[in-house]
């Protein structure tokens, strides 16, 4: 192979291990993907409309496909499942968005788009790949063997603790091919110094998305760990405390089962957006924990405040005042909560006061929901 020849081929998205789901259909079709990305990629050299739109169809037009295909081996066992769902809005929007960024009209070359559209292509694949298909195939794995839908989950988040963590290294690498080969291939527009800055503002990025929810914009559950190790580190250096709620919507079940899933998933964002107007203050954080339970982390606040606030967050949820006709505790949504507040020590950790928290928050449903409680008396 002559240099030239290399150059007008260059692997933007290299497979590698990492993207692995264990489900042989779900992999060969992703390779495809990975190789039709790479083809687009490759048309950076020729800078030619008819082999740029050629390549962009070639992709679409398997990814279509490989949707389909895809969706109806996870229908099976998760028909309704608010991952299942969240899996299908995720491929609604794959193509709607390189259309989008296709036809942007704002004075970009072709060489521009095709870069800027490669660039949201292995974001968004790698992504994809790596937390939402694995995280599927994990699932549906322990299902076969004989777990509940829910028992699945838990064993799949269990084992997916770390793929951000991955997805960020495994994504780097590829930036940093891609950086590097357009460089010696458009060496006139690519300055090594900003190839290095656009990297770093990827990386951020995709730091900033590995810790937030994809559908509340809350920060997520694998955050609340970090963030919780950070706050008693906090508390212990300056002698204060720290308060944790953990916040249930009431019937949320009946509430989907009645008015349907997407009016489920509006609330939730109602929800999470009500709890970041609660928390105002540098040291409050909310996060979405899992289905229709949140956690909010307070930190320096007396036991006086942290009581009002656990309270505070029950009206502010209830004065949202979204009908729920089918709840038995109120005509709105409402929500229970369980708190835990005190100085930590340096032996307590977040299952601790996650577990104190839950056995609250059931408390709170035994007394009726749509209350709050702090103490186990």
């Amino acid at each position: 192979m002559t240099e030239s020849t290399h150059l007008d081929h260059f692997e933007v998205f290299p497979w590698n291990e990492n993207f692995e789901t264990g489900n042989e259909t779900i992999d060969t079709q992703h390779k495809v993907l990975a190789e039709l990305l790479n083809n687009l990629a490759s048309t950076l050299v020729t800078v030619n409309s008819e082999e740029i739109n050629a390549a962009f169809d070639k992709l679409a037009e398997y990814a279509n496909e490989h949707f389909d295909e895809e969706e109806s081996i996870w229908f099976e066992h998760f028909k309704d499942d608010p991952w299942f769902i969240s899996h299908q809005m995720s491929h609604a929007t794959f193509l709607p968005k390189i259309a989008e960024l296709k036809t942007i009209d704002d004075g970009r070359s072709v060489t521009d788009m095709v870069e800027q559209t490669v660039k949201f292509l292995i974001r968004w694949l790698a992504f994809h790949i790596i937390d939402n298909d694995k995280r599927m195939a994990i699932s549906l794995e322990s299902i076969l063997e004989g777990a509940s839908v829910i028992e699945a989950k838990l064993i799949a988040d269990k084992k997916m603790s770390g793929s951000m963590r991955t997805l960020i290294e495994t994504v780097l690498q590829m930036y940093d091919g891609l950086s590097t080969r357009t460089l010696d291939l458009m060496r006139e527009r690519n300055a090594r110094k900003q190839a290095e800055k656009e990297l770093q503002e990827a990386n951020n990025k995709l730091k900033e998305l590995s810790i937030t929810d994809e559908l509340t914009g809350l920060y997520n559950r694998r955050y609340l760990d970090s963030a919780f190790e950070t706050e008693v580190r906090r508390a212990l250096r300056e002698g204060t405390a720290i308060a944790y709620y953990l916040i249930d919507i009431d019937y949320f079940k009946s509430f989907n089962d009645n008015y349907g899933h997407l009016e489920g998933d509006r609330i939730l964002k109602k929800v999470g957006s009500q709890l970041n107007e609660v928390c105002r203050r540098p040291g409050d954080l909310a996060f979405r924990v899992g289905g229709e339970e949140f956690g909010v982390l307070v930190s320096s606040a007396s036991n006086k405040e942290a009581k009002e606030f656990g309270e505070k967050i029950r009206t502010a949820i209830e004065a949202l005042n979204v009908p729920h006709s089918y709840s038995e505790v109120c005509e709105h949504v409402t929500v229970s909560v369980g708190a835990v507040y005190k100085k930590p020590s340096v032996e307590d950790t977040l299952v601790e006061f996650a577990s104190i928290a839950d056995r609250r928050l059931y408390k709170a449903k035994d007394l009726g929901r749509n209350q709050v409680v702090s103490t186990d008396n």
